[in-house]
């Protein structure tokens, strides 16, 4: 079966695997995955896929091992993980930005059958790891042990059928962090096609549509693929995060639906004005607040808004979202999608009305389950408690406000830092901003921000809490003002606020 159209009607759930078997004999010679100057066609995806899981099977991997991904955005991410969750194991996509020891220590922890890693990576391992587990699997040549792609691409043996069930783990997905420790979310694949079939109906996307996801392959790595596989659509793929490169890919591949960062559909704007990206319909922004300036900017020069949604790991991707025909272009993130139930609580404990800011609670079957280290699922009447702040208006479009760990209380009254930062945004000469909170022995906790200033500009502290003190009441401005070269990023490309935290 193939999700195809936007109609809703009773659908049976199925696996991406099970969506790359029907593509194989319904489309075997549309073009599934594009990467730069190369085409992998559905039954040449298939192929690698049905081989390279015949080759974990000879060696002794066997169901619910855990295989770490240590790849990029290029077809062999895609190709591996289709292939490891072939054969009932776990695919881990690693976070290869953060330190040698950090990944060391995660790996050992994990203590995966197998590491599949892009030659250029190799440099994140450490001797431990590339010589305790084993196989070692290189998309090329490198001084530790190997096996070549080629080699496990192109095994003989068919593998032998093994039955998954929807609720059944597909891969292990670890959170950013941004709340804390990582903690590995296990999606099932019931998760991951709920998701799907969500964004499908909300988005109205369908096997004509050419997808550009720009995200990193260990946030949300289904959304790479998912979308474009269960349609029976088209997958480009692109590693360089540069606003030019961006552009000419969408116009050379006539891309129809992308998904981002907000400051890059920004660089697009600023760097990329007089491109003509006429096949674009769908430009998604996640993971971070999106300005209306950026959004209302985006319009004006390619002809369609950039739609901010909402999304965390524990609810496989987008959940709230403004679509093609229902969007907003003053920050909010949108409506509830499909088969998702979104409510608003109080610190009270009871539902929220309009314009009342309250966490954000959900519940559908694209919410995961739990935790594989049985850390502590936050839950209350079978919905899943985000931690994350926000408001609904009367139009049931949702608004962002903050991290519940992240509210400050300046002498007992609140500030959401997001405000602050908006504000901080708005003036002329600064690029980023962050807003965390420190102690203050007369309110017990008040603001303190961290920009980056545009062309590296000069700017007094003075001259910043001045723009604010118009604009903001006087116990939201920050009281310390630090102007750094760099924020720190996780992963995802969100400001890293634990780092910030750290350096007070």
């Amino acid at each position: 079966m193939r999700i195809d159209e936007q109609e809703r009607v009773e659908v049976e759930e199925f696996t991406a695997n099970d969506a790359l078997e029907n593509n194989n004999l319904r489309n075997p010679y549309k073009n599934f995955i594009v990467y730069h100057d190369t085409t992998f066609k559905y039954r040449d995806v298939h192929g690698l896929v049905t081989r390279m899981s015949a080759f974990f099977l000879s060696e002794g991997i066997k169901r619910k091992d855990r295989i770490c991904l240590i790849l990029p955005r290029t077809p062999e991410l895609i190709i591996s993980f289709l292939a490891v969750e072939r054969i009932g194991a776990f695919p881990v996509p690693v976070n290869y930005t953060l330190s040698k020891e950090d990944i060391t220590g995660f790996i050992r922890g994990l203590s995966p059958s197998a590491i599949i890693v892009q030659d250029k990576l190799l440099h994140v391992l450490d001797n431990e790891a590339g010589s305790k587990i084993k196989p070692i699997i290189v998309t090329g040549k490198g001084k530790h042990p190997y096996i070549p792609w080629d080699k496990i691409c192109y095994h003989d043996n068919n593998p032998m059928a093994i039955k998954i069930e929807p609720d059944d783990i597909a891969y292990l997905n670890y959170t950013t962090g941004s709340g804390g420790t990582p903690k590995g979310a296990m999606a099932t694949h019931s998760n991951i096609f709920w998701n799907t079939l969500s964004a499908i109906e909300a988005m109205g996307i369908n096997s004509d549509d050419i997808h550009l996801c720009m995200f990193a392959s260990f946030a949300h790595p289904h959304e790479l693929f998912a979308r474009p596989l269960y349609t029976g659509g088209t997958l480009v793929l692109l590693e360089e995060i540069n606003p030019k490169t961006i552009a000419k890919t969408i116009i050379n591949n006539s891309v129809t639906c992308m998904m981002g960062l907000a400051p890059m559909y920004g660089m697009l704007s600023a760097h990329c004005k007089d491109f003509d990206m006429k096949s674009l319909r769908i430009a998604e922004s996640g993971g971070m607040y999106t300005r209306p300036d950026i959004t209302q900017s985006f319009r004006k020069h390619f002809g369609i808004p950039v739609l901010s949604v909402w999304g965390s790991t524990e609810t496989s991707g987008i959940s709230l979202a403004n679509t093609p025909k229902n969007f907003r272009e003053d920050g909010s993130c949108g409506k509830v999608c499909p088969y998702y139930e979104v409510k608003i609580i109080t610190e009270r404990g009871d539902e929220a009305g309009p314009g009342e800011i309250g966490e954000l609670l959900f519940k559908g079957k694209a919410i995961i389950s739990g935790y594989l280290e049985n850390h502590d699922f936050p839950s209350v009447d079978g919905y899943y408690c985000s931690g994350d702040l926000a408001y609904r208006d009367r139009e049931g479009y949702h608004y962002f406000v903050e991290r519940k760990s992240g509210l400050l209380k300046v002498a007992g009254l609140k500030v959401y830092p997001l405000q602050v930062e908006i504000v901080l945004l708005s003036h002329p000469h600064i690029k980023e901003a962050a807003v965390t909170g420190i102690e203050d022995s007369l309110r017990g906790m008040v603001p303190k921000a961290f920009i980056t200033t545009k062309d590296g500009c000069q700017i007094s502290k003075e001259d910043i809490k001045h723009f604010c003190k118009k604009r903001l009441a006087d116990y939201m401005i920050p009281k310390e003002i630090v102007v750094v070269n760099e924020l720190p990023k996780i992963g995802s490309g969100k400001i890293d606020k634990k780092a910030l935290r750290d350096m007070l």
